[in-house]
């Protein structure tokens, strides 16, 4: 059996950019810092990015995709 550690409501408070997401969350929850905090301290396999639909948040993530830093999987058999 494969285990999977996963945090499903996770909120973004600023864009990369600096602009407001959700404004009761920190400052520092961005798309980066949280997959950063996920992956390297907490040993979280899954999240989940309530404000993913913002469009400051599509942003993020597609400029992550863009330039690298984040990946999409090819195959998400080999994962589960």
């Amino acid at each position: 059996m494969y285990e999977v550690f996963a945090d499903l409501h996770v909120h973004i408070g600023r864009s990369e950019n600096g602009k407001p997401i959700k404004i009761t969350a920190a400052r520092s929850l961005n798309f980066a810092n949280i997959a950063k905090e996920c992956a390297d301290r907490k040993g979280i396999n899954v999240v989940g990015i309530i404000d993913c639909a913002s469009p400051y948040v599509i942003e993020d993530i597609e400029n992550f995709l863009k330039t690298g830093d984040a990946y999409e999987l090819e195959d998400r058999r080999n994962y589960i």
